[in-house]
């Protein structure tokens, strides 16, 4: 395993538990001139995961593929990749912890993982290629496993 810097990461490690969720979904961008559109449909939105994520040359979206369905008509030069799927960890992470995704995602690069990383306020979840869900899977629970085993 790599040095761990932040002392509570080899903690965090072994009690790290996650949780695929079932849906399927959508990475899209999206001019940023439809602004106002987006805005609109938002209210619309029902996934218990969704992400949006406005730059000045890209409006980023992250849902699942049953709400980019209903979306989808209003953005017909979306630039859309599928499927994705979400793993979503179950622990709290402290707001000035250092290091817990990039040790994930180096172990995940190791293994030719790509991954996009979704940081909400106390957890984080990785969006990964469908393709690339088990051995993802595979990565973590090899993680959990050494770091358990090293505690």
């Amino acid at each position: 395993m790599t040095p761990l810097h932040d002392p509570r990461l080899p903690d965090i490690l072994r009690r790290l538990r996650w949780t695929v969720l079932p849906e399927r979904y959508v990475l899209a961008g999206i001019d940023p001139r439809e602004a106002a559109v987006v805005i609109r449909l938002l209210g619309g939105l029902r996934a218990r995961l969704w992400q949006l994520f406005v730059a000045p040359d890209t409006i980023t979206f992250i849902l699942p593929e049953n709400d980019w369905r209903n979306i989808s008509p209003a953005f017909p030069r979306a630039r859309v990749e599928r499927p994705y799927r979400v793993v979503s960890f179950e622990i709290d992470l402290p707001p000035d912890l250092t290091g817990f995704l990039a040790f994930i995602s180096n172990a995940l690069a190791a293994e030719s993982v790509p991954i996009l990383a979704i940081s909400g306020f106390s957890r984080d979840h990785l969006l990964l290629r469908e393709a690339d869900l088990d051995r993802a899977l595979a990565v973590l629970d090899s993680l959990v496993s050494s770091a358990a085993a090293e505690g």
